[in-house]
């Protein structure tokens, strides 16, 4: 079952390409992504990848494994470190998610309501 909607790539796209594969098959298989971020580990479920308005890649996602509740924000993939996909898998379940999230102009890959 495919879980995740796969955007055309533009041929302008800056993205690293091996970037955006490794955040699209977490967001397809509804893997956790856990990365270095401000010095500090970060475990998120990732629900969008793309671009905003300033030109900056982006990962739209809820952290799990920090500090305090759960919390969705964008986080800027030039100061992620250390991204890795992690084996273990979540379930989108995000009320507020948005898959046509107004804060990227370009979207690669996002969740796909079921």
């Amino acid at each position: 079952m495919d879980y995740a909607e796969h955007m055309s790539r533009p041929h302008s796209s800056h993205y690293p390409h091996r970037l955006e594969l490794d955040v699209c098959d977490a967001i397809a298989r509804r893997c956790l992504i856990a990365f270095d971020y401000n010095d500090v580990r970060r475990v998120v479920q990732p629900y969008c990848h793309g671009f905003t308005r300033t030109g900056a890649e982006t990962i739209r996602a809820i952290e799990i494994g920090g500090r305090g509740s759960p919390f969705g924000k964008l986080w800027t993939v030039a100061k992620m470190q250390n991204l890795r996909l992690t084996a273990e898998h979540f379930t989108p379940d995000d009320p507020d998610y948005n898959p046509d999230d107004s804060a990227m102009v370009e979207i690669h890959c996002r969740v796909k309501l079921l």
